[in-house]
């Protein structure tokens, strides 16, 4: 693109307010979005040997990104995205387009990316979740082992991914070497991830399944796992249950199962309360590491971009066990000790544009 195209674009997309979805450059739509996620949190982390428990302020998961579609003249469409989380309680920097971000083509309900985006085995359960980036985040039980705690809830690099999706059916194949890092040389094909999952929404039914394999992941190595889930919506209910296999092949602490179950009324048009409960069974050969999470949020929408929220949540973790009480999602981790029983109480506000 020639230099007297790119400034006005640029200009573009600074003076164009936030509540604006979508902006022409060059004659095509760029949709800019983003999501602001910022709680005050009281935590616990039931940890004899620190005494500065209390007070945090956490961004979780904030984050700004562009998109777009271009048509060609041969029907199929570019498509691209590239999303950046943002922190709103500290300046710290990481990499750019650090969050679902790629390049491919799309043509009706089939598309092609190339980039980094969120395995089917994690989308089953961000899809599932009703505490998604609070206190009452599944990450610190889904996909997280007793002691290296979450770890399976990738964002892959070095993907390639395709995806069918019309109102129905919604099935996404995923592959990926080097997934975990990216070293700047020619990828290392001995570490590789292949997932698959799909989607089937049926009234007010949705059913999900997704399974991966892995090769040479850096916790559970050798490996695969499965989840499958349920949600139901009756009236003013919703209804949600979920299982989940991790099987490595060489490391005990990721042979375990997990399930879930999760409940949401919608009390009064604008607000709703939540429940959720989680239980990971003990792993092979290594007994006292079950644990369970239950979390509890009442949630207020303020307009159809805002919500405000209060939630709890607890962890109860066997003698053997410090599955973490906020892991993954949520800025401020809460960490624990073997046996111990975190817990947070969070006020909290989202606004998406």
């Amino acid at each position: 693109m020639k230099r007297n195209l790119i400034t006005p674009s640029i200009i573009a997309i600074l003076t164009t307010p936030l509540t604006a979805g979508a902006i022409e450059i060059a004659g095509e739509k760029l949709d800019v979005y983003g999501k602001i996620h910022v709680s005050i949190d009281y935590s616990d982390r039931d940890d004899p040997s620190v005494s500065n428990d209390g007070m945090s302020i956490s961004s979780n998961s904030s984050r700004l990104g562009f998109k777009g579609k271009l048509p060609l003249e041969n029907g199929m469409k570019v498509i691209w995205q590239f999303e950046q989380e943002v922190r709103w309680d500290d300046s710290s920097t990481g990499n750019f387009a650090n969050r679902n971000s790629y390049v491919g083509l799309a043509s009706g309900a089939n598309n092609l990316r190339v980039g980094v985006y969120d395995t089917p085995f994690k989308t089953v359960a961000s899809k599932w979740g009703l505490f998604g980036d609070s206190v009452g985040e599944r990450r610190g039980m889904l996909g997280a082992g007793y002691d290296s705690g979450n770890q399976l809830n990738e964002r892959v690099k070095n993907s390639v991914m395709y995806q069918f999706e019309n109102e129905t059916l919604n099935v996404q194949a995923m592959y990926a070497v080097e997934p975990e890092d990216t070293s700047g040389a020619v990828d290392d094909n001995d570490k590789s991830m292949f997932g698959l999952g799909v989607w089937w929404n049926f009234n007010s039914l949705t059913l999900s399944a997704a399974y991966e394999d892995w090769t040479k992941h850096s916790a559970i190595d050798d490996g695969t796992a499965f989840r499958v889930a349920a949600v139901y919506g009756l009236g003013d209910h919703q209804l949600g249950a979920l299982y989940e296999n991790i099987d490595s092949d060489t490391v005990d602490e990721w042979k375990r199962n997990a399930f879930g179950i999760n409940w949401k009324w919608q009390f009064i048009e604008c607000a709703d309360l939540r429940a959720q409960y989680i239980m990971v069974d003990d792993a092979d050969n290594s007994p006292s590491t079950a644990a369970t999470k239950i979390s509890l949020g009442v949630f207020h929408k303020l307009d159809k971009n805002a919500e405000v929220y209060v939630a709890y949540a607890t962890t109860d973790n066997d003698d053997n066990a410090k599955f973490q009480g906020v892991d993954g999602g949520h800025g401020d981790e809460v960490k624990t000790v073997n046996g111990g029983s975190p817990s947070s109480f969070s006020l909290g506000m989202v606004y998406k544009f």
